[in-house]
């Protein structure tokens, strides 16, 4: 059933802004129809009729309203609009409008689709009754909704082009929570970009001839063709004493492939570094790219089984969370769409029977970074040569890795790498229990060297995670790794034989023996704060010293006010060693847009103590303008004491992030100046923005000059209609909201809101249409000095409506020329109509440039015209 509420239906029949006056004022309505479909099952339509009655005495004379009585009316036709079911979004595509079988062909027409459509929307087709399948089964089959499911109904906002499906959930196919067919998934435009990050340094120290300025000048540009994506990173450096250079980071050509749900990558780029440590190269890399699967089905959480002796609710608890809530039929029931939370907390799941009886159950949930889903599958296979700055040679591997959850309890996972003189096997798994999750693993690595015995060993690890709620606290990563003499990574061993072709010793590089590493984070209970602990050791078989490191703090907040301590201790296999102690505090000034002030001290081992405190904020619409001011001192440690201070700015615009920085010391000083930003080609032409992300989209708006993109602070519409939106999630629905404040009153948009889900590296367009011309207030009356028919249609020489006459015989009217002549009409006849010949105001040249921020108004007399004007339907010109 279409449901518009009369205000809705008043302002996409009207248009103009006085007809909401209009509307609040008249009474509408809402007469539903039942009609049946031949051959079918009924199908509900409603018309919206407006009641004359509600219009003061006599203002109705002669007035002719029956063009509003089917409201917000849909006419049959095609419709590209965006789709959602049960309020999620399915994508933007083309949608049928028909009217039924049997009905007036001026009714409303209703959505229709066929088979293939509704197994998209995610509808159970083979649960359709049987006639409804026959149906479905006839040559260009086209139903509506109701008519194959009768309980099923929709909202058709025309002005926004959404369009809202409800569907019975028995009715559905079970699909993971925020699932977005692929389909439905854009891939973007051709288009081009440069991501650039410039910085101009210069400074002077004490007792130095001359200043030294420094430039770097980091750029990422790419290029889109379909679902190609070639990507480049670079920079360039320079030095006033003479030396620059440009070093190439990386260049790849990468695409998706979403039958395997993976990505494509050709190039230079790492291994991901999840088993075997990451490696640089130059060659192909086929990976699975869990950003692909919905936001529901990322990382690990358990799956949840149970049964159920009646139509039941069940709840899904961590601690005194609700982090899921369903109903389920009687019988066995499975839940395996859980968002991922952290590392984990026993999920308690309660099971509310119809007669009131509850029965719960725990589920364990604790989880390593290896964990996976129960049935998830995640691999990569990379095949190149290697690509290290350490390195004489390019030699060339091939690596190989799979993980897949078998059950809650376990994942398992291995790889293989293979290299010239090198060859790896691994072989692990994570598993899931009560009192947290571990992960056991083992390498066994083989090395042969130019001159000298083959090297062979093997490496073991043990990972520990767990969550503990009862105390607050959580283990976040405690790790154990211990390998033998002869075991070499991948990385080092490339090292070792790189050394050993060249005859140097390859004692030189550092082969561990053990290496541990943990954290620790305890709550200390309500306003009692936070304790934080890491500890990390590293020991060598070739050295015989060890890399320590630890740090213990402490954070709380009292009141608006933050503080924090901190100690740590580093010690380092050659002998070196400190400690060192931090305090910082964070007080905020004033409640609206506060100054942030904070201060902090440090002392090392040597007897150095280091204390600064700065003033911070932000100012200017969105915070576009944030500074900040510092001054430190420092004394101790056998050095001079100093004394000084320092000051930044950075500015945020469409086009650009700008930034400066001064700083001052005793006998020395330093400055730079900096800009972020993008220059992006697309078909529209070229567009300036902030800094792009990986994937990004933009925004196309016709004299929309000024509206604001929500969803990106400083993001404005240009002067050409185009705007950048630089960061956008793949794969998952984004929705991108224009503000119109800010906006010329001589523009308007059409739709406000689009919805989009890229795929990863895809450079989006959003079109949305404006309507375009000058808007005028006419206070007009007859020739006579009576007021114009409330309700009156006005309409330009073309017969386009333009507007219509409100209350006090006024007319608001957009998309008008500078002079010209207009229709008002309010029934049929010469006598029920007359004209207006206007001349707008001349606008200044400046201002004709820039955007206009209030109505224009003039008077104006509408005289009798001489003969009838034929009858033209309202359109409007949209671009």
């Amino acid at each position: 059933m279409y449901r518009a509420s009369p205000l809705t239906a008043c302002r996409q029949t009207l248009r103009p802004v006085c007809a909401v006056v209009l509307c609040a004022l008249a009474g509408w309505q809402a007469n539903a129809q039942a009609s049946t479909a031949a051959g079918g099952p009924s199908a509900a339509a409603s018309t919206v009729e407006f009641d004359i009655d509600f219009l003061a005495p006599g203002s109705s004379k002669g007035l002719d309203l029956t063009r509003f009585n089917r409201g917000n009316h849909v006419a049959a036709g095609t419709y590209a609009v965006d789709l959602s079911v049960n309020g999620g979004w399915i994508g933007r595509t083309d949608v049928i409008f028909r009217v039924a079988d049997g009905v007036d062909e001026g009714a409303q027409a209703q959505p229709c689709f066929d088979a293939q459509a509704m197994a998209r929307l995610g509808i159970d087709v083979e649960k359709l009754a049987p006639e409804v399948l026959e149906w479905l089964a006839a040559p260009q089959a086209c139903l509506p909704l109701a008519q194959s499911l009768p309980e099923a109904s929709f909202d058709f906002d025309f002005g926004e082009q959404r369009l809202m499906l409800s569907v019975p959930q028995m009715a559905m196919s079970r699909r993971a929570r925020g699932y977005v067919s692929p389909e439905f998934r854009d891939a973007g435009v051709t288009a081009g970009f440069l991501d650039y990050n410039f910085n101009l340094y210069s400074s002077r120290q004490r007792h130095a001839d001359k200043a030294r300025t420094e430039g770097y000048l980091g750029m990422r540009w790419g290029f889109n063709a379909d679902v190609w994506r070639v990507r480049h990173h670079g920079a360039f450096s320079w030095k006033s004493d003479g030396g620059s250079r440009y070093q190439r980071n990386a260049t790849v050509v990468q695409r998706d492939l979403p039958s395997l749900g993976a990505q494509l990558t050709l190039g230079e780029a790492h291994t991901s570094g999840e088993l075997f440590d990451s490696t640089g190269f130059r060659g192909v890399r086929l990976a699975t790219d869990d950003r692909m699967l919905p936001q529901s089905l990322r990382g690990y959480a358990p799956v949840v089984r149970g049964t159920a002796r009646s139509n039941a609710k069940v709840t899904v608890m961590q601690g005194t969370t609700v982090i899921y809530e369903t109903t389920v039929a009687a019988g066995a029931f499975e839940i395996d769409d859980l968002y991922a939370t952290g590392f984990g907390g026993d999920l308690s799941v309660s099971v509310t029977e119809a007669d009131g009886s509850v029965h719960t159950f725990l589920v364990p949930y604790a989880a390593v970074p290896l964990s996976l889903r129960p049935g998830m599958n995640r691999y990569s296979v990379t095949a190149g040569t290697v690509r290290d700055s350490q390195l004489h040679s390019s030699p060339g591997f091939v690596q190989a890795t799979w993980q897949h959850g078998f059950s809650n309890l376990l994942t398992g996972y291995g790889g293989v790498n293979l290299a010239e003189g090198h060859g790896a096997v691994m072989l692990g798994g994570a598993f899931n229990t009560s009192f947290g999750a571990i992960g056991v693993d083992y390498t066994q690595a083989t090395t042969s060297l130019n001159g000298q015995p083959r090297m062979s060993g093997g490496s073991a690890r043990i990972s520990y995670s767990k969550d503990l709620p009862q105390t607050g606290g959580n283990i976040a990563l405690a790790a154990y790794r211990y390998s033998t003499e002869g075991y070499a990574d991948f990385n080092t061993a490339m090292r070792m034989r790189d050394l050993a072709a060249r005859g140097l010793p390859v004692e030189a590089v550092a082969r561990q023996r053990h290496r541990t590493q943990a954290t620790f984070n305890q709550k200390l209970g309500k306003k009692r704060g936070q304790l934080q602990m890491t500890v990390s050791a590293t020991g060598y078989w070739n050295r015989d010293a060890s890399d320590v490191g630890y740090s213990v703090g402490y954070s709380n907040q009292y009141k608006r006010m933050s503080y924090g301590l901190q100690v740590s201790r580093q010690r380092m296999a050659n002998g070196q060693s400190g400690t060192r102690y931090y305090a910082n505090v964070s007080i905020p000034l004033g409640k609206t847009d506060p100054v942030m002030l904070s201060a902090s001290a440090a002392r090392d081992s040597d007897g150095r103590l280091t204390a600064q405190s700065t003033l911070s904020g932000t100012a200017g619409a969105d915070g576009a303008l944030s500074y900040g001011v510092t001054a430190h001192h420092s004394a101790g440690g056998g050095r001079e004491a100093a004394t000084g201070g320092s000051a930044n700015l950075q500015y945020r615009t469409y086009a650009a992030d700008l930034s400066a920085t001064l700083g001052v010391s005793p006998g020395a000083w330093q400055a730079s100046v900096g800009a972020r930003g993008a220059v992006v080609a697309h078909p529209g032409g070229i567009t300036l923005s902030q800094p792009v992300s990986e994937t990004f989209g933009i925004v196309e708006a016709p004299d929309a000059e000024g509206a604001r993109v929500a969803n990106a602070a400083g993001v404005r519409v240009d002067s050409r209609g185009y705007a950048v939106v630089p960061y956008l999630t793949p794969y998952a629905l984004n929705s991108v909201d224009i503000d119109p404040k800010g906006l010329s009153t001589d523009v308007e948009l059409k739709g406000t809101n689009q919805q989009v889900a890229p795929t990863a590296g895809a450079v989006v367009l959003l079109k949305y249409a404006t309507v375009s011309g000058r808007a005028v207030m006419i206070r007009a009356t007859q020739a006579d000095g009576e007021p114009l028919p409330f309700g009156a249609v006005v309409q330009d020489p073309a017969g386009a409506s333009v507007g219509v006459v409100g209350q006090a015989s006024r007319i608001f009217a957009r998309g008008l020329e500078d002079e010209g002549r207009l229709t008002v009409k309010w029934a049929e006849g010469a006598a029920s109509q007359c004209r207006i010949d206007y001349q707008l105001p001349t606008r200044p040249v400046h201002a004709a440039e820039a955007k206009a921020d209030s109505y224009e108004q003039i008077d104006a007399v509408c005289s009798a015209a001489p003969a009838q004007v034929a009858a033209v339907p309202p359109v409007s010109v949209t671009r």
